[in-house]
C-alpha cells in the first residue's frame, strides 16, 4: 500500500513561517472579519493580500516556505562539502556529497552528452523479437526507467510480514490516464503540447524534425492504448482490487503475448514463486500490445522513456526542454529554480522516495533536528492518540465488536518521529566520482538489487519510505504506522520551544490527520498487523460508508477553480482525515492542558 500523505493544501497561513517562528502569527488575523462569519478569512485574509508565487514556484504556503528553508540548509552543507575534505569512502554522507557534486558539475554534463545513457539506449535497439523487447523492458526498469509498467517488492497486503513481487499498470509520460481521454480545452492543450515536446526530445536526441515528429505520434498512440487498459485513480484506490497474488506461470497463461519467462530472468527475478498484479486487465492488454504492435514501435517507445526519465540529470537542451513541458505547461512554473534545488529534487525526489534521500537525510538531520523536539513530538502523539481512543470508546453508531477491534488498531499504531532508528545501509551503491546521469542510474541499480535481495524475506518495520528532510508526513496502512520526518518538524508546525496550543493548532493537526489515516475508506480496510482484513461487522460498515458518503458529496460541491469541481471519491479519504484530525488534534490539546493554567496570550486563550 502506497504511504497516504498528508495534503499540501492544509497548510495554514495562520502561523508565521519565518525562521525561528515560536508563536501564533498574531499580526497576521484580520480583525476585520469575524471569526464566526469566515474563518478562513479571519486567519488568512493578511497573508493571502501579500502573498506572492515566485516565478521559479507553482504555488507558495507554509509548506513550501518551510520547504525552501530546509533545502536552503541542505544546499550550503553540500556546497561547503564539496570545498572540504570528502567524508570517508563507502559512507552514505560521501555518496550523497558526490552525487550532489556531480549535479552541479555542468561542464561535465555538458561533456558527456547522451554517454551515460548509451547502455541503455543500446539495449532498446537491440529489442529485435519477443524476447529482446522483455530484456529490454527489464533492463531499462532495473536502471530506474519505468517502461511498460512498474516493477517493485512491497510488503504482501494479505501477509504484511513477507515481501512480494509487485507489477502495477504504468509507461504512460503524462501524470496520469485521464490526461489522454479528458475533452476539456485545457486537457486538448496539454495533449498537443506533449505530443510536441516528445518530438523535440528526439530531435535534441539527434533525429531529423520530420522523423521525431512521426515518432511522437508512435509514442502517443502506445501510451494512450496503455491508457486506455488502465484503472482510473478512484479505482485503484480500493486495495482489494488492487490485489490480485497470482504465480508466474499463471501469468504467463492469463496475459499472453509477452515473454514474461526471458522478462523475469532479465530482471533478477527468476526465482520468485509469486507476485501481485495490480491490474490484471492491464497487463492483458500490456501483452497483446507486445505482440500486436512492431518492434520498431516499441523501440521509438522504449527510447522515448529513456530520454523522458534522465532528462533533468543530461545536459541542458534536455533538461530544460523536461522543464519546459513538464514544470512549465503542466504546473505553470515561468522560471527554473536554482541549480541546488534542482539537484537536491533529484536526489532525493520531491517525496524523498529516491533511492539517495536518506543520504542526504543524514546530513539535514545533522543540523536540524534535536532528541528534545523528537521527546516532545512523541508526547503530542500520545495525547492524540488517546484522544481517538477516547471517542472510539464513545462512537455511538459503532457495536462493541468492530470498537474493540479499532481500539485494538489503534493501540497498535506504531509511530515513527525525526528520522529512522536505523539509516539506510548504502553498501556498493556504486555513487561516486561520475557524472550526474550515470550516478542517476547507479542510484536505480543500488535500488533494484535491493529489490530483489527482498523477495520472500520478512519485511523491514523499520524502513522509512520518506526521507528525513521532506516537509510531509504519512500513514503507511501494511505498516499500520503514522511517521513524521523532521522536515515538516520545524516552526510554524513545530516548535519543542512554543506552547502546547500553537503546536497542537499546527503539527497536531498533521498527526491527528494520518493518524484518522487508518480509519478511512481505504485505510480501515487494514488490521493492527496491516494485513488486509475486513474486520467490521457488516452492519458497521454500512453505517460508515453511509456517513462516508456523506462527506464525498459535500466535498464533491465544491469549486476549486474555473468550476471544475473537487473529485470527492478520489479525495474522500484526505477529506476525513482533514476532518477527523482536527478534531482529535483539539482534544489532544484538552488533554494536554487538563492540570495546566489557560492563560491567555496575546489576548487569546489556547
Amino acid at each position: 500500500m502506497s504511504p497516504s500523505r498528508f495534503p499540501i493544501a492544509l497548510a495554514s497561513a495562520l502561523l508565521a513561517a519565518s525562521t525561528g517562528a515560536r508563536a501564533l502569527d498574531v499580526a497576521g488575523v484580520d480583525r476585520a472579519v469575524g471569526p464566526c462569519a469566515d474563518f478562513y478569512a479571519f486567519a488568512n485574509g493578511k497573508w493571502l493580500a501579500q502573498a506572492r508565487i515566485a516565478d521559479d514556484r507553482a504555488r507558495t504556503s507554509a509548506f513550501d516556505e518551510v520547504r525552501e528553508r530546509n533545502f536552503d540548509l541542505l544546499a550550503r552543507v553540500l556546497d561547503e562539502a564539496i570545498r572540504s575534505p570528502l567524508p570517508p569512502e563507502g559512507t552514505p554522507r560521501r555518496m550523497a556529497v558526490q552525487f550532489y557534486a556531480s549535479g552541479m558539475d555542468l561542464e561535465a554534463i555538458e561533456g558527456a552528452g547522451l554517454k551515460p545513457v548509451a547502455p541503455l539506449l543500446e539495449a532498446v535497439a537491440a529489442a529485435r523479437d519477443g524476447g529482446g523487447l522483455a530484456e529490454a523492458i527489464a533492463r531499462l526498469q532495473a536502471a530506474g526507467v519505468d517502461a511498460g509498467f512498474q516493477f517493485g517488492v512491497r510488503p504482501d497486503a494479505h501477509d504484511a510480514t513477507r515481501y512480494l513481487v509487485q507489477i502495477a499498470q504504468g509507461g504512460l509520460g503524462l501524470p496520469e490516464r485521464d490526461y489522454y481521454f479528458r475533452d476539456d480545452a485545457r486537457s486538448a492543450t496539454i495533449r498537443e503540447a506533449y505530443r510536441r515536446h516528445v518530438a523535440r526530445m528526439f530531435e535534441l536526441a539527434g533525429d531529423e524534425r520530420d522523423v521525431a515528429s512521426r515518432e511522437s505520434d508512435a509514442v502517443f498512440d502506445l501510451e494512450t492504448e496503455l491508457a486506455r487498459a488502465s484503472m482510473t485513480a478512484v479505482q485503484r484506490r480500493d486495495p482489494f482490487a488492487t490485489y490480485n497474488k497470482v504465480s508466474p506461470e499463471t501469468l504467463s497463461r492469463d496475459a499472453p503475448g509477452f515473454d514474461w519467462p526471458r522478462y523475469w530472468s532479465a530482471l533478477g527475478a527468476a526465482r520468485a514463486e509469486a507476485l501481485n498484479v495490480q491490474q490484471p486487465a492491464f497487463f492483458k492488454a500490456f501483452a497483446k500490445l507486445a505482440s500486436g504492435r512492431s518492434g520498431e514501435e516499441w523501440r521509438i517507445y522504449l527510447r522515448w522513456h529513456v530520454l523522458h526519465a534522465t532528462a533533468p540529470t543530461l545536459p541542458d537542451a534536455l533538461a530544460a526542454e523536461h522543464f519546459a513541458f513538464y514544470e512549465g505547461v503542466l504546473q505553470g512554473l515561468k522560471a527554473r529554480p536554482a541549480r541546488q534545488r534542482q539537484v537536491i529534487e533529484i536526489i532525493s525526489g520531491r517525496t524523498g522516495s529516491e533511492p539517495m534521500g536518506q543520504a542526504l537525510a543524514m546530513i539535514f538531520v545533522d543540523h536540524a533536528f534535536s532528541a528534545h523536539a523528537k521527546a516532545r513530538a512523541l508526547d503530542l502523539v500520545d495525547h492524540v492518540k488517546a484522544a481517538l481512543a477516547a471517542r472510539l470508546a464513545a462512537l455511538d453508531w459503532m457495536s462493541e465488536e468492530t470498537r474493540k477491534k479499532a481500539l485494538e488498531k489503534l493501540a497498535a499504531m506504531k509511530t515513527k518521529v525525526g528520522y529512522p532508528d536505523r539509516w539506510r545501509d548504502y553498501t556498493g551503491a556504486g555513487v561516486g566520482d561520475h557524472v550526474f546521469a550515470a550516478n542517476w542510474i547507479e542510484s536505480k541499480r543500488y535500488d533494484h538489487r535491493r529489490n530483489l535481495s527482498r523477495i520472500g524475506m520478512a519485511v523491514d518495520r523499520g524502513e522509512w519510505f520518506m526521507a528525513a528532510h521532506i516537509v510531509n508526513a504519512y500513514y503507511n496502512g501494511q505498516g499500520n504506522e503514522i511517521v513524521f520526518p523532521a522536515g515538516i518538524l520545524q516552526p510554524p508546525f513545530f516548535d519543542d520551544a512554543a506552547d502546547d496550543a500553537v503546536n497542537y493548532g499546527a503539527i497536531g493537526a498533521v498527526i491527528g490527520h494520518e493518524i484518522t489515516h487508518g480509519f478511512d475508506d481505504r485505510g480501515r480496510n487494514f488490521d493492527a498487523l496491516g494485513n488486509l482484513a475486513d474486520w467490521w461487522t457488516a452492519v458497521d460498515a454500512e453505517r460508515y460508508r453511509d456517513r462516508a458518503t456523506r462527506v464525498e458529496r459535500q466535498y464533491g460541491g465544491y469549486v476549486g477553480v474555473e468550476d471544475i469541481h473537487l473529485n470527492g471519491k478520489l479525495t474522500l479519504g484526505e477529506n476525513i482525515a482533514d476532518i477527523g484530525g482536527l478534531k482529535i488534534a483539539y482534544l489532544g490539546l484538552e488533554r494536554a492542558l487538563a492540570d495546566k493554567p489557560r492563560e491567555r496570550i496575546d489576548g487569546l486563550t489556547p
